[in-house]
């Protein structure tokens, strides 16, 4: 394809502002396979997931080598996700283009109005760690959500960073962190059995789409610890908004 070079700018971009705001960055990539790639669904799907593998990847040492996740709440909830993710992969072979793009869109913007109405404690208070038992109540939420990272190559980032920072009173920073680890995992394990059950990648996308991501999965954690926690929490809400908006107005089968 003669825009692939396209994916370089675009994957430094998207894995800025996924690993700045913990998105998982499905929610940006999918509409740019599809809109301006011109990937068919079930490629565009597997080629977001192995992009993603190097973005999260990348953004996962970041948080780590910094000491700023916390590794026992990630791979906690990593574990509950496996149980989720085939059952998207399966999913996945039985939708539309046109209900692929669609979901993504309705589900953007119903994450964003759950972040905007959400009321936060009077106090403001936030932690950098919670106990695992704290999180049990949660846990079947990761699961659920994993569904979607085999469907749709989207992150349980966008989902569970609002439950992290809303119900459990965790930083926004220390909520990304801990997603990014997570997505960075379930995105290998989507990437593995879409490709074992047949799917196909655009190579020449990932080729240069690698670069970008690597890069901006090294420079959106370290903006992160940079920005007031309102203003990442404001930057998520707009970013899912906008991104939800053109997705379903942006259709495939609408030109």
């Amino acid at each position: 394809m003669s825009n692939e070079w396209m994916a370089l700018p675009a994957g430094f971009v998207i894995a800025t502002l996924a690993t700045l705001v913990g998105f998982g960055g499905g929610i940006l990539w999918m509409p740019y396979l599809i809109l301006v790639a011109r990937l068919e669904p079930a490629q565009a799907v597997v080629t977001s997931l192995i992009i993603q593998v190097g973005g999260m990847g990348s953004g996962s040492v970041a948080v780590i080598r910094a000491k700023k996740a916390d590794l026992s709440l990630s791979l906690y909830l990593s574990a509950c996700a496996i149980f989720g993710i085939p059952v998207g992969v399966w999913l996945s072979q039985w939708i539309s283009a046109d209900s692929i793009v669609f979901l993504l869109g309705v589900i953007s913007l119903a994450m964003a109005l759950v972040f905007v109405y959400t009321q936060d404690d009077c106090d403001n208070s936030t932690t950098n760690r919670v106990s695992l038992r704290q999180t049990a109540p949660y846990l079947w939420l990761s699961t659920v959500f994993a569904v979607l990272t085999g469907l749709l190559s989207m992150g349980v980032g966008d989902f569970l960073v609002p439950i992290l920072r809303n119900r459990l009173r965790l930083s926004m920073e220390s909520a990304m962190a801990a997603c990014l680890i997570v997505m960075a995992i379930n995105a290998a394990l989507a990437s593995i059995l879409h490709l074992l059950i047949g799917d196909r990648f655009a190579s020449g996308v990932v080729l240069w789409a690698i670069p970008g991501v690597l890069l901006g999965g090294q420079v959106g954690p370290r903006l992160a610890g940079r920005i007031p926690d309102q203003t990442l929490k404001e930057i998520f809400i707009y970013g899912l908004s906008l991104a939800g908006i053109h997705m379903m107005f942006n259709m495939p089968g609408s030109h």
